[in-house]
């Protein structure tokens, strides 16, 4: 029944709502809901007719993103809504009697989209402290009488070194 998922989310909204600075990282209560309607505006794929439905799945999807500043926050709005753009096309592409040229267009809007998402994402790892970490597992190390083994990372001061 559309009137108790209405009520639901209503209920649920006025829970998201009282934590909505720290659902976003945004301290100011205005800024916090703005982004909310922000991410809430850009869901399109499936567009509800309940205005509380789609505010309660943008919050959601803004609070798994887990933004810690404001910064974070637009990054999120940005990563959503370029997710659901995405997809909006894809399905566009597979949409019965669509021509020839309608998927083509279709699939190359979302592929860009999803592109820029991805970028998106890399943005929002090197934001929170996540990208660029790699990892390497030495499973053998042979040292010889005299020689001198170093497990760490290891970086030349300027001017020292030699070039590979």
């Amino acid at each position: 029944d559309s009137r108790k998922l209405q009520e639901h989310s209503k209920q649920t909204l006025i829970k998201l709502l009282a934590n909505i600075p720290s659902l976003t990282g945004i301290p100011d209560d205005g800024i916090a809901l703005r982004i909310a309607y922000q991410v809430s505006n850009s869901i399109h794929f499936p567009r509800h007719n309940d205005s509380y439905t789609t505010l309660v799945q943008g919050i959601s999807m803004l609070a798994e993103l887990a933004p810690k500043n404001g910064l974070e926050a637009m990054l999120a709005t940005q990563i959503i809504a370029t997710h659901d753009s995405a997809l909006m096309f894809m399905n566009r592409a597979t949409l019965p009697g669509q021509t020839i040229d309608g998927v083509e267009s279709n699939v190359l809007l979302a592929t860009r989209l999803m592109r820029l998402q991805l970028d998106q994402i890399e943005a929002m790892q090197k934001l929170k402290g996540n990208a660029g970490q790699q990892r390497v597992m030495v499973e053998h190390v042979h040292v010889h009488k005299g020689g001198q083994a170093i497990v760490g990372a290891v970086s030349a001061a300027k001017g020292e070194g030699g070039g590979g």
